[in-house]
């Protein structure tokens, strides 16, 4: 969930990231089936492998940053908002460009609805879960408690990756989000936007949505200590309600460790995100790094902002 400040085009090849081109914004993207979305601060592009072998892309302009999204702790659950909102947007283009069968295209209501009930399941299952069964036990500490809680959100994380890990469909989607982080690699670094640049990358990124999923459980162990052990009613409507506080801080926390990530401590604030993307991205073929090229070339094929929703371009690829 980036924002502008990041990053700048060069064809010149560096050892660091260089500062960001405010014409351009920061490159931020996600993983669709068979297909890759990157965003900038003004537009977002996806591209598909469609059914027949060839590469479409999309590309929509974004409306332009309001005074709130340059403001601290408020920008990250703007930016959580927007990249669902998005998120979805794009998903429905996919699924509905990469095949003609009436059977497997995909409503915007449809979408909407699927991602509201795994919202509630999340939060459910994430945000109350822990609490309740930690709960359950003798632990007096609130610092024990926390811990103790936060330790058990961590489990059904990182257990809840590992297991959609053993699905290929999903394997496929985790290595197109390595094509993704590695292609923006590549453009951040200066280096041309080719297989064989692309290649020696990481696939792992320090601004990566899933290293926000664990870094925002490891912000709320230390942030609800603070709050003690309260009541049963208490303690879950400070986990509703504590959400946006602590997305907040955790994606400032995502964010200096994305500029400073050659720095030790860029490089310890981005080991907990580290472990979690060795399983939410996988190596990518050829044929994946094609697509996520696509996706990166269309969103930069124009750098100012049109209206909010306009489409930019549409274009297939053989």
């Amino acid at each position: 969930m980036p924002e502008p400040g990041e990053i700048q085009l060069s064809a010149a090849t560096t050892s660091e990231p260089r500062a960001l081109d405010p014409n351009v914004g920061a490159i931020g993207g996600q993983a669709l089936v068979e297909g890759v979305m990157m965003r900038t601060g003004s537009a977002w592009a996806a591209a598909v492998r469609c059914d027949d072998g060839s590469i479409t892309t999309t590309v929509q302009g974004l409306p332009p940053l309001d005074k709130w999204r340059k403001v601290p702790l408020a920008r990250g659950v703007l930016a959580l908002v927007e990249s669902v909102r998005l998120g979805i947007g794009a998903l429905i283009w996919a699924t509905n460009e990469r095949s003609s069968d009436p059977a497997e295209q995909l409503s915007k209501r449809g979408a909407v609805l699927s991602v509201l009930i795994a919202a509630v399941g999340a939060l459910v299952i994430f945000g109350v879960g822990p609490a309740a069964v930690a709960n359950l036990t003798a632990q007096h500490s609130s610092i024990a408690f926390n811990a103790l809680e936060g330790a058990l959100r961590l489990a059904l994380l990182f257990g809840y990756l590992l297991l959609l890990r053993r699905s290929p469909e999903m394997r496929r989607t985790f290595a197109y989000h390595g094509a993704e982080h590695m292609t923006i690699h590549a453009l951040e670094h200066g280096d041309p936007l080719e297989i064989a640049s692309i290649r020696k990358y990481d696939r792992r990124h320090p601004r990566c949505g899933t290293s926000f999923l664990v870094i925002t459980a490891l912000v709320a162990i230390v942030a609800f200590t603070f709050l003690g052990r309260p009541p049963w009613p208490e303690l879950i409507l400070s986990r509703i309600i504590g959400i946006p506080v602590v997305a907040g801080i955790s994606y400032e926390v995502i964010r200096f460790a994305g500029k400073h990530r050659h720095s030790w401590f860029g490089r310890v604030l981005s080991v907990p995100g580290n472990a979690v993307q060795s399983i939410t991205t996988q190596e990518p073929d050829d044929s994946q790094i094609e697509v996520a090229i696509a996706a990166i070339e269309a969103v930069l094929g124009r750098r100012e902002a049109p209206p909010a929703g306009a489409p930019l371009a549409e274009a297939a690829q053989p």
